[in-house]
């Protein structure tokens, strides 16, 4: 069956080589502009077709709090993420994409530490739309609404896991629009 599906142009490889030496430029000037730079390893699993997807997330804190109260806080997060997605059919699938992450917090002063809620809405590239032989997502470009939990520990916060519920879909800008939820583990560490 492999042998049916269209394999992705080497103009779709030179895009994603070009969106991750992006990435990586990006992140080079974080730590001037944001308060610290963290990595997060990504393992997700898909609703559909035994997907699983593998990813770096570079992020990094707006320097202000956008709310703070008496006991509870709100943070912005800015996060750049890349990875590849692995189906039983479609070899080489990639993903790009950068998320506004809101996280509701307890205030435990100048250390973050501590459960944590989150959400975002953010944008996503692929590198083609086919994910099996019998799904198309029809655009590359999607929208990626996430919701999570998490805990944040150590010295300043260093170390956070987390648990996310993400779904991705163009939001009907073109059909067919069949969607894909994950559930998504990671691990951060922030530097």
């Amino acid at each position: 069956m492999k042998h049916l599906l269209p394999t992705p142009p080497h103009s779709s490889t030179r895009l994603v080589q070009a969106l991750a030496a992006l990435a990586v430029a990006g992140a080079s000037l974080m730590p001037t502009m944001a308060h610290a730079l963290d990595l997060s390893f990504v393992y997700a699993k898909g609703n559909r077709h035994s997907i699983e997807k593998y990813g770096v997330i570079a992020g990094w804190q707006h320097p202000n709090l956008l709310w703070q109260g008496q006991a509870w806080q709100v943070q912005l997060r800015h996060e750049v993420e890349l990875a590849t997605w692995r189906t039983d059919t479609v070899p080489d699938l990639y993903e790009f994409g950068y998320s506004p992450v809101f996280r509701l917090q307890r205030n435990t002063g100048n250390v973050p530490s501590g459960f944590y809620v989150e959400g975002a809405i953010g944008v996503r590239l692929l590198s083609h739309t086919r994910i099996h032989t019998d799904t198309t997502m029809s655009t590359a470009f999607q929208f990626s609404d996430m919701i999570g939990t998490g805990y944040q520990w150590g010295d300043n916060g260093r170390h956070t896991v987390g648990l996310r519920y993400v779904h991705l879909s163009n939001a009907s800008i073109k059909k067919p629009n069949p969607g894909i939820n994950y559930t998504t583990l990671f691990y951060r560490y922030t530097f």
